[in-house]
């Protein structure tokens, strides 16, 4: 019985820690959005938490650590993205592709809506703060498209998609085509508006713009 209590204060203890973690980096991201890196401090992070500096070093030794770990979880969140079955079993050949390349574009943008901030800050700056956070982020946006050259072989294969593009290719235009919607149209977006970007990229993606 002792032995259980004990684990069940452990538990508890681990869950606060993992909490207060979670804000301090939630906290972070707001700041630096809001401010920059350069221009926040911890006394603005610290601030925005609503903790004592000495709670702020339990967790983190600096600045640049903190941001590192934004990073770290948005890097870890994508790859989780990429695991889902949606995503890693590819485009399904079948009546229903459309479809679930509608669901695998919106799966995406719907991350990006809720981790704005941290998207931001991942792709426009970590190349200018921390070297080492900018090979984290190639490395999954090189994991990414790869995956989206996969699928596009994959449908090339099937005959759905033409060869005249290189899946590779299309796979760096279509990454960077999403980042750059993402960032730009995400802010403030309804469900709705949601549903009308994604519709939009998929049909760009599959149509471009020349009249047929």
């Amino acid at each position: 019985m002792k032995n259980r209590t004990q684990q069940a204060q452990t538990d508890r203890a681990s869950r606060a820690r993992e909490r207060r973690r979670k804000e301090l980096l939630d906290a972070a991201t707001r700041v630096f959005a809001k401010k920059g890196y350069w221009n926040a401090s911890i006394t603005d992070i610290i601030k925005a938490a609503g903790v004592a500096r000495g709670t702020f070093y339990l967790y983190f030794q600096s600045k640049q650590e903190i941001f590192t770990a934004i990073v770290d979880k948005f890097r870890e969140d994508q790859i989780q993205l990429m695991r889902q079955p949606i995503q890693h079993a590819g485009f399904p050949i079948g009546a229903d592709w459309r479809k679930r390349t509608d669901a695998a574009v919106m799966s995406w943008f719907e991350y990006f809506r809720r981790n704005l901030d941290a998207a931001k800050l991942v792709i426009r700056e970590a190349n200018m703060i921390d070297p080492s956070a900018a090979r984290k982020r190639e490395d999954v946006r090189r994991a990414i498209k790869s995956l989206i050259a996969e699928n596009i072989s994959r449908m090339q294969d099937a005959g759905i998609y033409h060869r005249k593009v290189s899946p590779e290719m299309a796979a760096h235009f279509l990454q960077a085509m999403f980042e750059v919607a993402a960032l730009s149209y995400l802010q403030n977006a309804t469900k709705r508006d949601l549903a009308k970007l994604t519709e939009q990229y998929v049909e760009f993606m599959l149509n471009g713009i020349l009249a047929r």
